[in-house]
């Protein structure tokens, strides 16, 4: 257990919030409600796997755009979140205390009032779970984010995500590297040449997006059909958009910084800056009991204050979603801590003992 985790509590112990993440969304939400004088408990997953959540891994250069924070790279981020949490995690009798823990939730079930949440608190081996727990909860805020795909470029079978796309993520987030939202990074490529790497609707989107850097845009689909409707088409045309279906072979680059792609057929592209879009799995495996209304990424829709719905466009009671997770939100950290605040502040209002008549 790391400097500032808090070992498991007993399992007869049932906190009013329990918060699984531990990114913005998931911090912001913690501290909301324990401000209102919530007993809380934060699920780290990222203390004991490498599901630290996207501003860690796609960020290198300096996080600029979000309000009240100096701009720090995604490691630092990290830590200064935390810093937040464990410094909540002590203090007065009259003032409860937010319980931090590295865990990786497995399951979440219903028993009766509360929630159950069943946690490897160490790392998998294997899939083997060594060290199990379970927590248990008035009301649960989801924020544990979604693992974004990366391209298939000199990747390495049957390995763990982070050795299969070890060369990847050595270009991950840097300012000549490997971006994951045109929205954060597009302004470190002005006038430059952008290539965007993905298929369908979501590249395209993002070339639209790169307009507001640079007119000189190339889309990658790395050896797949483009996807691209006969409208998008006619005006990618029209604007002089190139789109570039040879598979890629492998990156060039130095050090940390990529270059280039090489295609299948040895010619290189060079560019500026490079963005991939290859969809996302959203962490949400844990869920498998609650029928929730999702999108066609697989993000969970939500009501009133972040309240989680069901299938059938219901509330589903004491179950809240915030950050990347929720559908049709924009991945930023700003908008991901303004969800986190609105669900901290419903999973809490929710617990008066008196409500509205």
């Amino acid at each position: 257990m790391k400097e500032g985790m808090e070992q498991a509590p007993a399992d007869t112990f049932i906190y009013d919030v329990a918060v699984i993440g531990a990114g913005p969304a998931g911090v912001q939400a913690a501290i909301s409600a324990w401000h209102q004088g919530r007993r809380v408990l934060v699920l780290d997953a990222g203390a004991v796997s490498q599901r630290k959540g996207r501003a860690y891994w796609a960020k290198s250069v300096a996080i600029e755009d979000a309000p009240g924070l100096p701009p720090l790279t995604g490691p630092k981020l990290r830590r200064q979140l935390h810093g937040l949490l464990t410094s909540r995690a002590s203090g007065e009798a009259a003032q409860p205390r937010i319980a931090l823990v590295g865990a990786y939730v497995l399951q979440m079930r219903r028993e009766g009032d509360v929630f159950a949440v069943v946690a490897s608190l160490g790392p998998l081996r294997h899939g083997a779970v060594e060290s199990l727990a379970t927590f248990r909860a008035r009301r649960v805020v989801i924020a544990s984010g979604f693992e974004d795909g990366w391209p298939e470029i000199e990747v390495e079978p049957g390995q763990r995500m982070l050795e299969r796309h070890r060369t990847a993520f050595r270009y991950a987030g840097n300012e000549n590297g490997w971006h994951l939202c045109i929205r954060c990074d597009g302004h470190l490529h002005r006038g430059g040449h952008f290539a965007l790497l993905g298929v369908g609707d979501s590249i395209y989107e993002a070339s639209l997006g790169a307009q507001d850097f640079t007119s000189r845009i190339t889309i990658l689909t790395n050896g797949r059909p483009h996807g691209l409707s006969d409208a998008q088409l006619r005006q990618a045309g029209q604007r002089e958009l190139c789109i570039d279906t040879r598979p890629i072979a492998r990156h060039l680059g130095e050090g940390t910084l990529l270059q280039s792609v090489v295609f299948t057929d040895g010619e290189e592209l060079r560019a500026d800056g490079f963005l991939v879009d290859e969809g996302l799995t959203p962490n949400t495996q844990f869920l498998a009991e609650f029928k929730l209304a999702r999108n066609a990424d697989g993000l969970l829709r939500t009501g009133e204050d972040g309240a989680a719905l069901r299938a059938d466009g219901q509330p589903e009671p004491g179950l809240y979603v915030a950050g990347d997770l929720v559908a049709g939100q924009r991945k930023l950290i700003a908008a991901a801590m303004a969800s986190g605040q609105d669900a901290g502040l419903g999973a809490s209002d929710s617990l008066r003992e008196w409500q509205e008549p």
